[in-house]
């Protein structure tokens, strides 16, 4: 396992199935970042819908949001730069 610190990335984007390390009671424990994306979200913090503008910056891949401003859902399909894409794949 990885000593504790900060490691560059080199350009890498962060994957669903990386993990990050946080403190639990004493202990650590690797958490997946899909899953920890996943609980942000369900604990409200992260917008589902709005205006084109209000988007959010995507924390995994394949995250929804319902853009009020197109009137329909888009997803993510990249995370940095964040890329938005429609049902057909189509970048929006």
């Amino acid at each position: 396992m990885a000593e504790q610190g900060s490691y560059p990335l080199n350009g890498r984007t962060l994957q669903g199935t990386d993990t990050c390390t946080g403190v639990v009671t004493g202990q650590t424990a690797d958490i997946p970042l899909s899953v920890l994306a996943a609980f942000i979200l369900a604990a409200g913090g992260g917008a589902t819908s709005g205006p084109t503008l209000n988007r959010p910056v995507p924390t995994f891949i394949g995250q929804s949001y319902f853009d009020t401003t197109l009137g329909f859902t888009v997803w993510a399909s990249q995370l940095l730069p964040s890329v938005w894409v429609d049902a057909a794949g189509v970048q929006v």
